[in-house]
């Protein structure tokens, strides 16, 4: 399995370096898209990737940042001479897609496009889901970060090879280590307090506490990561979701505190093979 990262910022603040979370998965003949946030399509042809290829979409959960990128990904592919993807997505993934559809819609110009519209199809994958995609083996555990939303961290298995991606969720050893077990690749999310201190200078008082609330309450920090990657005995752990004042040298000092295996701050066009 090859992974190229297609967006690796975090949240709603536009940040010019970093798009917003996707990545693409290569195996054999499978081209998977790992959530779709808004931007991937221009990360990918950066790395000279072909959107054209794409097989299906796995989504984490249903946040902008991870699946908005849906809608211009279906307007894409209309024009290709394909099958229609497969999206698999947690609950409300059908309603989702079913809107970015009807976006795609608009641009219906022939019956072939309306028929691959017609063809892209959902499948939900609850939490504890078990299948294989493209011939590849996902397995998924929920993990704690919205409280109205459905937020799947998945593992990817083939050739022998292991890839953990853990969407956007707190510290869930419980849910986590488990699912990680042995991975060759942690891919997980991480902020630093540093750059949360520095995200609040000037904010009123008020301003400050909505911050820190809204990051720590829905986001696990890198020595979280860390901690994570140790317990569950992984090879190389990749952080991602990086907000806009990070410092990778900080995200790599907290991790590895925690965590003396490879460490690796995940940048757009960043390419390995797990």
């Amino acid at each position: 399995m090859r992974i190229t990262f297609c967006g690796t910022g975090a949240g709603g603040s536009v940040n010019p370096r970093r798009g917003a979370a996707s990545i693409h998965l290569a195996h054999g003949d499978a081209r998977l898209l790992v959530d779709t946030g808004p931007g991937f399509m221009e990360r990918m042809v950066d790395s000279g990737l072909d959107a054209d290829s794409v097989s299906d979409v796995v989504l984490s959960h249903l946040h902008f940042d991870h699946a908005m990128g849906v809608i211009e990904l279906f307007t894409r592919l209309i024009v290709r001479r394909g099958a229609p993807v497969t999206v698999f997505g947690p609950r409300d993934t059908d309603t989702y897609i079913e809107a970015a559809l009807g976006f795609a819609r608009v641009n219906a110009t022939s019956d072939f496009i309306n028929r691959w519209l017609d063809g892209v199809s959902v499948e939900l994958t609850r939490p504890g889901d078990e299948r294989e995609i493209c011939g590849i083996d996902v397995r998924s555990v929920e993990v704690p970060h919205a409280p109205y939303l459905e937020c799947l961290a998945r593992r990817f298995e083939a050739g022998g090879r292991s890839l953990v991606y853990t969407g956007d969720t707190t510290y869930a050893p419980e849910a986590l280590v488990p699912l990680a077990d042995g991975a060759d690749v942690l891919v997980h999310e991480a902020y630093t307090e540093s750059c949360l201190a520095r995200m609040a200078e000037g904010l009123s008082e008020s301003g400050r506490a909505g911050l820190y609330r809204g990051v720590q309450g829905t986001h696990s920090t890198a020595e979280s990561a860390g901690r994570i990657a140790r317990d569950a005995g992984a090879s190389t752990l990749v952080l991602t979701h990086i907000l806009s004042l990070e410092r990778d040298w900080e995200l790599v000092e907290e991790a590895r505190r925690a965590f003396d295996g490879t460490i690796v701050v995940a940048a757009d066009g960043l390419s390995l093979e797990v």
